[in-house]
Order: structure tokens, then C-alpha cells, then sequence
């Protein structure tokens, strides 16, 4: 797969990960059950931060993409 392929996927889950954290962070603010405590929470964590390595990632497929792809 191209390095621009690979940019773009990394863009798509980064941009995943962005709605996993603000639908992790709701369910924290409102949840239905008190039995989930700070989970959602420590899910969004673990999803903002999987966010910013897939947005790292695709930057530096990007990077790659400009030198090596014609």
C-alpha cells in the first residue's frame, strides 16, 4: 500500500478515536448504570491518546508519502 493510502487510514482512526472519546466522556457525564464508575473515563484517556499516535502517524505517513511516492 502507498504511503498516502497509509496516511489516509491513520486519519480515519485518528478521527475514530476522537468520537470514542467525546462518546466516552458523555457516558461519563450521564451514565445509566452507577456501576461503571470511572471507567468511561479512563476509556477516553486511553482513546485521546490513541488519537493524538494515529494523528502523529499520519502525519509522518504523510511525511513519508511526499518523499518516496512519485
Amino acid at each position: 500500500m502507498k504511503w498516502t493510502a497509509w496516511s489516509v487510514v491513520f486519519t480515519g482512526l485518528s478521527l475514530t478515536s476522537i468520537m470514542a472519546v467525546v462518546l466516552f466522556f458523555l457516558v461519563w457525564m450521564n451514565p445509566k448504570d452507577a456501576a461503571y464508575g470511572s471507567t468511561p473515563i479512563v476509556y477516553a484517556a486511553g482513546s485521546a491518546i490513541s488519537a493524538l499516535a494515529f494523528n502523529r502517524a499520519s502525519a509522518w505517513a504523510a511525511r513519508r508519502a511526499e518523499r518516496l511516492d512519485p
